[in-house]
């Protein structure tokens, strides 16, 4: 009987594995693998990929594709310590059954806690008394600035568009808080919501009339693009915001600037499409949206997190069990 561990082969450099795995969650999958270390995907495989029994790796994963699956003929699982896993898990993986497994939760995270940050400080019209005091300057700025009205965090109709992984993690956190939150998602049945204390909406122009805040979270898939257009936006009521820490493809974002421009509305968007706007962007200048970089998703040491799912999941498959966070090819359709 063979005594050799398993290999589980790490799809970075070695000087890159730090940032994805901790130490100490490497050492707890070295007690029951061999660990080796494959480098980033432009460097070739050559034959160090024919006792592999799992890939484990973030941003930059290798496609699955005819050639590396030959390559790797003992290859049973892929654990991928990142989100989306559309751009390398390929048909011909799924078809010789490897197991794909994906650390969005993880990534739901932080996303999830900028979401409600953004969202609680949207009700107290936090980031427009900055600018009031930053350009009025002294005393007359901070006086305009605590007399503009806002809408408090006390009973306020908050909307979240998406109850996928994100919208779930953001409406928990906002249980906290003594808001009403409506939820619109088209797939959401009252099954789907039971335990969560949030209210279904009907309609994308129902949560835009009724919400101070909405909060999109939907996937980036073909039926989700353009999803929010003029209808929506002029059906959003004066002073409300809108908060982008999905994708930008979702918006139609002619239509967004258009009812920015009326001055009625707030954005914070953390996604644009494409991503950075063009020089010329409106988006730069108005001085009711708020842009940032991309910022919402795992970043710094969050990114570690994604690792200790990815490692989590590879040591339940080594040790014969089904992995928390496994991917089915079907749930492509209405994956981000």
């Amino acid at each position: 009987m063979s005594t050799a561990k398993p290999v589980v082969a790490i799809n970075h450099a070695h000087d890159a594995v730090d940032r994805f795995f901790t130490p100490e969650d490497l050492e707890r999958l070295a007690g029951v693998a061999e660990i080796r270390i494959l480098g980033d995907e432009k460097d070739p495989i050559g034959d160090r990929l024919h006792d592999v029994d799992i890939l484990m790796g973030s941003w930059g994963m290798r496609k699955l594709d005819e050639e590396l699956l030959a390559a790797a003929p003992k290859l049973r699982a892929v654990c991928y310590a990142a989100g989306s896993v559309k751009n390398f898990a390929l048909p011909p993986a799924f078809a010789r059954s490897v197991v794909i497994t994906s650390a969005w939760m993880a990534n739901a995270v932080p996303v999830a806690e900028v979401s409600v940050a953004l969202i609680t400080l949207a009700n107290k019209d936090w980031f427009a008394c900055q600018d009031t005091i930053r350009r009025v300057a002294g005393p007359d700025g901070y006086r305009e600035a605590r007399s503009r009205s806002h809408a408090g965090n006390f009973g306020t109709a908050v909307g979240l568009i998406g109850f996928g992984a994100i919208g779930r993690e953001v409406a928990k956190r906002l249980e906290a808080l003594d808001l009403d939150v409506l939820v619109y998602d088209p797939y959401l049945t009252a099954e789907k919501i039971a335990g969560y204390q949030v209210s279904m909406v009907s309609s994308l122009t129902e949560i835009a009339e009724r919400c101070n805040v909405v909060s999109l979270h939907a996937p980036n898939i073909p039926e989700t693009e353009g999803m929010l257009d003029a209808t929506f936006f002029t059906a959003m009521r004066d002073n409300a915001t809108f908060i982008n820490t999905a994708r930008g493809k979702l918006v139609v974002e002619d239509a967004l600037v258009a009812e920015l421009q009326t001055g009625r509305i707030s954005a914070m968007l953390d996604v644009t499409f494409p991503e950075p706007p063009a020089a010329d962007h409106p988006f730069y200048t108005l001085p009711n949206c708020y842009l940032t970089p991309h910022r919402a998703g795992s970043s710094a040491g969050e990114v570690r997190r994604m690792g200790r799912y990815a490692i989590d999941d590879c040591l339940a498959i080594l040790a014969g069990e089904e992995p928390k966070y496994r991917v089915h090819e079907h749930m492509l359709a209405t994956m981000a």
